[in-house]
């Protein structure tokens, strides 16, 4: 849950928990107010009391959106002992009431569980009697908790020392590679310890994500891996690095199985050596045990269990992930920070857009009309609706051709989805099931402009570098903004005479018109993530 207030008003945004709800319906003038981003609600400030005793927050959950409203006076007679992944407490027994709950709260996330989401935690007490408490939690939330017991103001506030700074180790130096400005800012940053050893490093797709953790990597020269989630990556990431800093780099992933002080790994294989606990695994713990520097590429992506897992075998002093899309919406944004630290926003994608390292996007919309289904099951209705819907793969085939002189890429979820497109464009179809070469293979005929058309799944959602593409065909529908975003980052690359990345997408919508038009209301908020993007939006028909 997302907390944020003004001086007048409190603002609650969560996924649905029928609980909550029911606790939010007594407080005085609380109301649901429906959005096509995300519905929330509010109440006044002067009904936070009925808030606190309905147990619907807690002082931790008002950090730090709504921090102005905390009351502080409940921890004035607390003692507090921090260190780099818990914390110590000592106090009245009504005091450490409270702030063990608001500790909880701090560290929360939502869960799915079916069809309702319900409040989890990443802290978790230790030790609780003797007017004592003990609670621990991951160290990349060591400074959220850290900021809130600075700001409650307790009776005294003891923050050790975190581990000594890691030791240059390696000799490495970067070849035929000029960065830009802001990477070098960046990497300034970090060296002076403006953005610490745990961050969130966000900039827009196609910015040189990869490019700066090189540099990163070779200013602090300690041992380092860096985590990618395709074998795809792993070869894209490990072919940059051997470029950049001319060493042999030791890849972990697919048929590879090499370990060098940087090392580029697969999530899933490393995982897969955990789970196993196989020869493998004692090779690479003991390489983990090492590393004082890691990467988490798509860092968005550390709310999946495997992810975090993966994040967690290593103690690294240095701990980065990189993402152009650092929040979720499945209520476990919370993971990101955890795994690697509170986000650093390193440049505003418009001063991307106006140095042109990125380019700006122009959405192309087609409206198609559905009739009215008795189907309700989502999958079957998707089958109906978007793979067999005769007008609309008309309409994505019609879109395709008025861009009969650029280099197109058609995304699908489906793979009966893809293969319907491609009967009618006659052009290659890759998805997870094509073999690794013919993959690469096609995706370099694209890239040498050899063909012009090319149909994935959602192996090319994320990642993977293809600035040749100049028009993007979302054929699939969906409502994920993270999705969206990183999708449309395969198009904002610059490459020779292409002045912007062209996105075509389709409205759907039922005549008549029905509130219950589920592909209506995903249409309606991808139009409002172009909109708060700041996209031009053209409308066609």
């Amino acid at each position: 849950m997302i907390i944020k207030a003004n001086n007048e008003e409190v603002k609650l945004i969560f996924n649905y928990d029928e609980k909550l709800v029911n606790k939010l319906k007594v407080i005085p003038r609380a109301k649901f107010n429906p959005d096509i981003m995300q519905s929330y609600w509010t109440f006044p400030v002067s009904s936070l009391t009925h808030a606190r005793q309905a147990q619907v927050l807690s002082e931790g959950s008002l950090f730090p959106g709504a921090k102005a409203h905390i009351e502080k006076k409940y921890f004035h007679e607390l003692h507090l002992e921090i260190k780099k992944d818990r914390l110590k407490a000592s106090g009245p027994i009504r005091a450490l009431g409270i702030f063990n709950k608001s500790i909880h709260d701090l560290c929360s996330y939502e869960e799915k569980l079916g069809t309702i989401f319900v409040p989890k935690t990443l802290a978790k007490t230790i030790y609780y009697k003797n007017q004592t408490l003990v609670i621990s939690f991951p160290a990349g939330l060591g400074a959220r908790v850290k900021e809130f017991c600075k700001y409650i103001k307790p009776k005294s506030l003891q923050i050790y020392e975190q581990d000594a700074v890691a030791v240059k180790q390696i000799d490495l130096h970067l070849h035929n590679f000029q960065p830009r400005p802001y990477q070098q800012a960046a990497m300034d940053k970090i060296i002076a310890e403006m953005i610490p050893n745990r961050a969130t490093l966000v900039m827009a797709t196609g910015s040189g994500k990869t490019k700066l953790s090189a540099m990163i990597t070779a200013n602090l020269g300690v041992p380092t891996i860096f985590y990618v989630y395709s074998d795809t990556l792993l070869k894209q990431t490990a072919e940059v690095y051997e470029e950049l800093v001319q060493q042999d780099i030791g890849r972990v992933g697919g048929r590879n199985f090499s370990i060098k002080p940087i090392t580029i790994a697969s999530l899933q294989t490393v995982h897969s050596c955990h789970e196993k606990q196989d020869k493998r695994w004692d090779k690479l713990a003991e390489y983990l045990d090492s590393v004082e520097l890691m990467f988490v590429d798509e860092g968005h992506m550390l709310g999946a269990e495997t992810v975090y897992t993966v994040a967690q075998l290593t103690d690294a002093y240095y701990s980065y992930s990189l993402t152009a899309t650092p929040f979720r919406e499945d209520g476990k944004e919370i993971f990101i920070e955890a795994a690697t630290g509170c986000v650093y926003n390193l440049i505003k994608e418009e001063e991307l857009v106006a140095g042109g390292y990125i380019l700006p996007v122009e959405v192309e919309i087609y409206p198609v009309i559905h009739q009215p289904s008795r189907t309700h099951k989502y999958h079957a209705l998707y089958e109906k609706e978007i793979i067999d819907h005769w007008d609309r793969h008309r309409a994505v085939v019609n879109a395709v051709k008025r861009y009969a002189d650029k280099q197109v890429l058609i995304l699908v979820k489906e793979i009966r989805h893809g293969k319907k497109i491609q009967e009618n464009l006659l052009c290659p179809f890759i998805h997870g099931k094509t073999p690794a070469n013919e993959r690469n293979a096609v995706l370099n005929s694209f890239k040498d402009k050899e063909i012009q058309i090319l149909i994935a799944s959602s192996i090319l959602k994320q990642g993977i570098d293809i600035p040749e593409a100049e028009v993007l065909v979302l054929a699939h529908g969906g409502t994920s903004s993270v999705e969206l975003l990183q999708k449309i980052g395969r198009v904002r690359r610059p490459a020779e005479d292409k002045t912007k990345g062209i996105v075509v997408d389709f409205y759907d919508y039922t005549e008549p018109a029905s509130n219950k038009d589920i592909f209506q209301k995903q249409a309606q908020k991808r139009l409002a993530v172009y909109k708060q993007k700041d996209f031009t939006v053209n409308w066609r028909r």
